[in-house]
């Protein structure tokens, strides 16, 4: 039988309009973004991975929706027991070592990032939350105040996808600003207003440079040179997740297990990662975690 340690009957406040007592900060206006240089192919057109024998894999107790790396040993998820009247989120987990416990603080969300001190995901209301450290969840504003559909965060800033439709690749792009120095009232001010991207996209991660998937299943990186654009990589892709310079990307093929094949990106190309998943991220030591159709949580290991 699969595990299910991650179900807990508990309940937890919901996020929520009230989660804040002040409004939301650094939401809109969102700056548009001057245009640069369309969206490159890049110089590797064929999608032809070798395999990598020396991939293994093992699973952990847990059942999650939805799955993130962030630095040193951090892993967290979203688990699988849906909040009622929460439009679809979860409760969060954290790894320890050995399993999944819970957030010691509450909440729930759709998607979750974490970079540093910093942690967001999507509420309920399908806007952007955050905390600092231990703290509680707060409000954040969002680009013109829209609702977003994913997140991601890591040394290149903190990335979302809107609820915007922006032509046939998916949804628009927007990035968190920087603070200047006048602006940064509070430490824990990691933004101060957003840039609107070109591009389009279904699914975000943010590593040391920011990845899309668009609706095409088409995945690309971002170049921040020459105006900035997006650099077209082959193959075709379902998800994709960036921690530092590691990065994985789940295939639209199936896999040999309960999913779809993973992959590792070589710099020069790709890598079978010989797993299968849906949803898949990546740890501080550049190993792969995924979460197949299941929900059954596997982790790449050494």
């Amino acid at each position: 039988m699969r595990p299910h340690l991650l179900l807990f009957a508990c309940t937890l406040a919901i996020l929520s309009a009230s989660a804040s007592a002040t409004p939301p900060d650094w939401g809109s206006p969102a700056i548009k973004r001057p245009d640069g240089m369309p969206p490159k192919n890049n110089t590797t057109p064929m999608f032809a991975p070798h395999v990598d024998d020396s991939a293994r894999w093992a699973q952990v107790p847990g059942c999650a929706r939805d799955i993130v790396g962030g630095m040193q040993d951090v892993i967290y998820v979203t688990g699988c027991d849906v909040v009622p009247n929460s439009h679809g989120s979860s409760q969060f987990y954290r790894w320890n070592g050995s399993s999944f416990v819970p957030f010691p603080v509450a909440g729930h969300g759709s998607a979750i990032a974490t970079y540093g001190f910093h942690s967001y995901t999507i509420g309920g209301d399908a806007l952007l939350y955050s905390r600092s450290g231990e703290g509680e969840w707060q409000k954040r504003g969002t680009p013109d105040g829209r609702p977003i559909t994913d997140v991601g965060a890591g040394k290149f800033g903190l990335w979302v996808v809107t609820a915007r439709p922006n032509g046939e690749g998916g949804n628009a792009i927007a990035r968190a600003m920087p603070c200047a120095n006048g602006d940064r009232l509070l430490p824990d001010k990691d933004f101060c207003g957003w840039e609107e991207m070109p591009g389009a996209a279904v699914r975000i991660s943010v590593g040391n440079t920011a990845w899309v998937v668009n609706a095409q299943g088409q995945i690309f990186e971002w170049q921040d040179n020459a105006g900035g654009y997006w650099l077209k990589r082959p193959g075709c892709f379902r998800d994709v997740a960036a921690n530092g310079s590691s990065v994985y990307a789940v295939g639209c093929k199936r896999g040999n297990g309960d999913g779809n094949a993973i992959y590792r990106w070589t710099y020069s190309g790709w890598s079978d990662a010989k797993g299968a998943g849906k949803r898949v991220a990546v740890d501080a030591m550049g190993y792969a975690w995924a979460i197949t159709d299941s929900g059954d949580i596997w982790r790449r290991v050494p």
